[in-house]
């Protein structure tokens, strides 16, 4: 567990030290121009709104920092279960992960699933079955295309199950989702 810790970190500086400075930076560039005795106030309002959202987006990072450095040595059940209580969501959990390499990588998965049945299926709850060798994850959203632009955190999902020897299962509308160990 040592090594995730480690990278735990080193993931917490680079975000702080790079996109939430830079963040930092855009958010107090709008403050510049909104402050501006010259900008007309249909552009000021327009910039208002654009400065709410780096700042909420600021929130997101500074929150996803806090996690990573917070819950360095947490156990990946409680890792899964803070991220999930974090949620605008319901939520049951049944069973448990294990507390290795493994199930830190499985609670990446469930957290990343669990954000995009919220984000991309406007999911209001949320049900995880964990067994030893297979993860049932069941959601009341409804999504056929979960996934924006790239799709990189789907491809992270199968990227993460690949190096642990676990496969994906997905219902088109992804409200079922079975996780299972191949090797």
């Amino acid at each position: 567990m040592a090594d995730i810790s480690d990278e735990r970190a080193r993931i917490a500086r680079e975000l702080h030290d790079g996109i939430a400075q830079d963040l930092s930076a855009i958010g107090y560039s709008l403050d510049s121009e909104i402050g501006r005795s010259d900008t007309n106030p249909l552009s000021r309002a327009a910039l208002r709104e654009i400065r709410s959202s780096v700042s909420q987006l600021t929130e997101k990072i500074r929150r996803e920092i806090y996690q990573l450095r917070s819950t360095r040595d947490a156990a990946p059940h409680q890792l899964l279960i803070s991220h999930l209580g974090e949620l605008p969501i319901d939520f049951v959990v049944h069973g448990e992960l294990p507390d290795s390499e493994m199930g830190a990588t499985l609670s990446k998965v469930l957290i990343e699933l669990s954000r995009n049945a919220l984000d991309h299926g406007r999911a209001t709850l949320i049900t995880i079955t964990i067994e030893q060798s297979t993860i049932s994850f069941i959601n009341d959203g409804n999504s056929s295309s979960p996934v924006r632009g790239e799709g990189f955190g789907l491809l992270g999902i199968f990227e993460r199950l690949d190096l642990i020897g676990w496969e994906i299962e997905i219902e088109p509308d992804f409200s079922r989702i079975e996780i299972h160990r191949v090797k």
